[in-house]
């Protein structure tokens, strides 16, 4: 069988909820972080943890934006801290950060490429104009509810 962009997609999209699954499971599952015995602190795991997660996202959803894949990472960092208060672990502000430390991570080198490309294909127009162009964006045009009344004399 030859490697070919369809079949690596189909092992991202694969491999992305098996993902999210562990991660859940090591978020609020009933062990602590020191029952891992890992050498660095648990915001760094937590940061390489959202970084792996949000890699996965942007390989297994190729047609979402990556900043709307950022952003629902660090909502399921925010939403993994209140259900870990719910089954009884603690909310901590720094794990949070490391998980957004480790979406930004993943994050910045895919912005970075998109404004290079950006740079070459429109070098000289302005953000504004490009939101005006995106195709993606949804338009509406303000609803009129038909000619305007002549007024009388």
């Amino acid at each position: 069988m030859r490697l070919t962009p369809h079949l690596l997609m189909m092992a991202l999209r694969r491999g992305a909820p098996m993902g999210a699954a562990a991660a859940a499971i090591l978020l609020t599952g009933p062990f602590r972080y020191a029952d891992f015995h890992l050498p660095f602190p648990d915001t760094v795991a937590h940061g390489m943890m959202f970084y792996g997660l949000t890699v996965l996202g942007f390989g297994a959803l190729p047609r979402s934006r990556s900043g709307e894949v950022a952003l629902g990472a660090v909502a399921v960092g925010a939403a993994s801290e209140l259900v870990q208060a719910v089954v009884g672990r603690s909310i901590s502000l720094h794990d949070l950060m490391g998980d957004t430390i480790g979406v930004t991570a993943a994050f910045v080198p895919v912005a970075i490429m998109r404004l290079r490309e950006l740079a070459r294909t429109h070098p000289h127009a302005t953000f504004a104009e490009l939101r005006r162009t995106d195709r993606r964006r949804a338009r509406s045009a303000p609803a009129t509810l038909g000619p305007e009344p002549v007024a009388e004399a």
